[in-house]
């Protein structure tokens, strides 16, 4: 049986973890796409399961984000054991920052709109 290097797989985890997020994320913005889902939210709330997955949705935003960055840092780590360049893990750096960005940005607006009123 043949397995994978534990890097590629870190990789296509820190890939797929950010992409669930973004993907996620677009589903809560799009205006569109956010009636669909208070649609659902409305479902849920008859079957009272509106707050349970309300507060999954949460922790798996936390989590899968630590957990990326986690699998990211110890990607660096064997590339460096290794001697190898940092250019193979370059796109997932570039997807993390951009989710971690995506992240403070919409804590900042979040802030910002608590505090007009």
């Amino acid at each position: 049986m043949r397995v994978a290097h534990p890097s590629t797989c870190y990789r296509a985890v820190v890939r797929a973890v950010v992409y669930a997020n973004f993907f996620l994320f677009a589903l809560f913005v799009i205006p569109i796409t956010h009636q669909w889902v208070d649609h659902v939210f409305l479902a849920l709330r008859r079957i009272n399961l509106e707050k349970v997955i309300g507060r999954s949705m949460q922790v798996w935003i936390v989590a899968s984000t630590i957990i990326a960055t986690v699998l990211f840092g110890l990607m660096l780590r064997k590339n460096r054991r290794a001697a190898m360049s940092i250019t193979p893990v370059r796109f997932e750096g570039i997807l993390l920052l951009l989710w971690w960005l995506t992240l403070l940005g919409t804590c900042a607006y979040g802030f910002m709109l608590g505090l007009g009123g």
